[in-house]
């Protein structure tokens, strides 16, 4: 297919090229603007080279780049023994080691997004990872999509959530890796690393060839595309404050659940992100989550179901930096309805979260 032609399709067609765009920039590690004044010891240096990607902490990624010569020492102990997917460049991380004395033992790169993600839109998150064999293999690498950039002035282990694992194959070396998932903030920053610690960190049983005590991997060309249906973006505005005085209580609209389920739909998204915009606005409000459900069922299943609904709201809050104190969950299984039984408009309406203002 001619390239003019592809271009006049994707003009004529937007949600094709929705579909098609790239959200991360510089996804090959391509464009430089300049070189760390010595190999990379902390994260500032690092930070030297791009003018997108960044490391977070003082940490350092290593960037491996024609212009950029690797030291001596550090090709003897196995760095730099492969070369890029494509392009002249590419990145290195350290995702494992803090407990065998690794200097700099979680090593992670962040970067503006294009656009901001859409809540409820579902997305593809793809890129290509290879160890560097000397080390110890690990299981997974993490993705965390943030509204800010986190900064550390140390090399601390950051604590971001969501997070999303991408599972490793330790049998490869270059290898393609992709997952989708649901937006559930209107997130701004794409955070590579690992945010769990050594001790919950799975390892693999691989070898380590040069006895190199820690697990250090490569990365290439990162993607983050959209799936149709390409969503439209909602303004999200916060509750009515004075509508939530201590003592009532207020039902939220558009919480879905899947039939006999607890895992809320993506289509709950926006309505919750109304709820979170409040609770960040409102640091001194707390409230109680409370789920309800229809007459279908045991009373002691609904009460279960009922409990676990409303706790899957609560983690969501608390998924996105709500602290928890803030929140309290109850299930009253179908003691409560507001409506008939009988027949599936007033079931319908049974199945509700309900939250209680406390303070």
């Amino acid at each position: 297919m001619r390239p003019g032609f592809v271009i006049g399709l994707l003009l004529c067609c937007p949600s094709l090229w929705a579909q098609q765009q790239n959200l991360v920039p510089n996804p090959g590690f391509e464009i430089i603007i300049g070189q760390p004044e010595r190999w990379f010891y902390t994260g500032s240096d690092f930070n030297k080279v791009f003018n997108d990607w960044q490391s977070p902490t003082a940490a350092s990624p290593d960037v491996y780049h024609e212009a950029i010569p690797v030291p001596a020492y550090w090709k003897e102990k196995g760095f730099f023994r492969l070369r890029p997917v494509s392009g002249k460049s590419m990145v290195g991380l350290t995702l494992y080691g803090c407990n065998q004395g690794k200097l700099h033992c979680r090593e992670y790169i962040s970067v503006p997004l294009r656009d901001s993600l859409v809540v409820g839109q579902e997305y593809r998150l793809s890129l290509w990872l290879a160890p560097m064999k000397a080390g110890i293999p690990v299981d997974y690498i993490h993705a965390a999509f943030d509204r800010e950039i986190s900064h550390a002035m140390d090399d601390r282990l950051l604590e971001l959530k969501p997070i999303y694992e991408l599972k490793v194959d330790h049998t490869k070396t270059w290898q393609f890796l992709e997952i989708r998932f649901y937006a559930e903030t209107e997130a701004r920053f794409l955070t590579l690393g690992n945010f769990k610690d050594d001790a919950n960190t799975q390892t693999g049983e691989g070898t380590v060839e040069n006895g190199q005590p820690f697990g250090y991997y490569y990365l290439d060309e990162i993607s983050l595309t959209k799936i149709p249906p390409i969503l439209d973006r909602e303004p999200i505005e916060s509750y009515n404050i004075n509508d939530w005085n201590a003592g009532s209580s207020v039902t939220i609209e558009n919480i879905y659940f899947d039939f006999d389920q607890s895992k809320l739909l993506p289509a709950s998204f926006q309505e919750l992100n109304k709820l979170l915009l409040l609770l960040r606005q409102n640091p001194a409000l707390r409230i109680r989550v409370c789920g309800h459900t229809d007459q279908v069922g045991s009373a002691a299943y609904n009460q279960s179901l009922s409990l676990r609904r409303a706790q899957a709201v609560a983690d969501f809050l608390i998924r996105h930096y709500i602290e928890p104190d803030r929140l309290q969950v109850k299930g009253f299984s179908f003691d409560q309805p507001i409506a008939s039984n009988e027949d599936e408009a007033g079931r319908q309406r049974n199945r509700r979260v309900v939250f209680e203002i406390l303070r």
